[in-house]
């Protein structure tokens, strides 16, 4: 009698879980929240920029979206790639002088957006997503000679990047790529100036005012309404915004027609949108 071929099913296991099969949408917890997602989702913006007080949710709208569009197969989109500028909080990059190879020196700088990732998809995805090539973290220093192709780039902190290195970075970018720059002026912690404020001197402050109006970038201000922290956080921020705030103004090429009905508990009513979406 002919023995049973054993079946292994282990890979088909792993396979079959490679990957996140469903993200929850995002349930927005502002107007603002809602036109940066959107501001992110319309195909005739490459370039979106968002200006946002600490606690406005701007990264965890930016990465959710990238996820969820990395992730379904009718986008263009083939990865992730996550910058946030190397300055410690106060001071200049200090890259070299922390433990470990190149990368481990980079996710120190990366951690809020590590912590976020996990937080919507699990460590065990976030991990296999970096592993195969999906998610990646780069620095601001390395970019010369790089085009970004069906890339979704995070700018994160960017009000620590200068001018030359912003402008690298938006002149990296094709049509089939989407570029989020986004930062909090009033946190500038590299540049100091005497006689002005240091956050004229940013990158971010530079590519904001330089790109208004033009066809393809699209602009989000958030102001302190948009603060989501609650408790002694909240009003602590609060106490600073009142020196720090600092406002820009919007100059876009279009308006987008962004419906917003928030609970009393400050979530979004609207059923369809916050529904699970399959994503693969």
């Amino acid at each position: 009698m002919a023995r049973k071929k054993e079946v292994i099913t282990e890979p088909l296991v792993e396979q079959i879980h490679s990957i996140p099969k469903v993200i929850k949408k995002i349930k927005f917890k502002t107007r603002n929240q809602k036109r940066f997602y959107k501001a992110i989702e319309n195909q005739a913006n490459n370039i979106i920029m968002g200006h946002a007080l600490a606690g406005a949710g701007k990264t965890y709208v930016s990465i959710q979206k990238g996820l969820e569009m990395l992730l379904n197969r009718g986008e263009e989109i083939n990865k992730i790639i996550i910058i946030n500028p190397t300055v410690d909080v106060g001071n200049e990059d200090k890259l070299g002088h922390l433990p470990g190879d190149l990368m481990s020196k980079i996710e120190v700088h990366n951690e809020s957006s590590i912590y976020i990732l996990n937080k919507i998809i699990g460590p065990v995805e976030t991990k296999k997503l970096i592993e195969n090539g999906k998610i990646e973290f780069r620095v601001l220093n390395f970019l010369r000679g790089i085009n970004f192709e069906k890339s979704y780039i995070i700018l994160d902190e960017a009000q620590n990047a200068s001018p030359l290195q912003l402008k690298t970075l938006v002149t990296r970018i094709s049509d089939d790529s989407k570029l989020i720059i986004e930062g909090d002026l009033s946190q500038c912690d590299k540049y100091r100036t005497n006689g002005s404020p240091a956050y004229t001197k940013s990158g971010f402050f530079d590519v904001w005012t330089r790109l208004a109006g033009v066809k393809g970038v699209y602009q989000v201000e958030f102001t302190k309404e948009d603060c989501i922290r609650s408790g002694i956080v909240k009003r602590v921020l609060e106490k600073y915004e009142e020196e720090e705030q600092i406002y820009l103004g919007e100059k876009n090429p279009f308006q987008l027609d962004i419906d917003f009905v928030p609970l009393v508990d400050g979530m979004e009513m609207e059923i369809v949108e916050n529904e699970e979406v399959i994503t693969n």
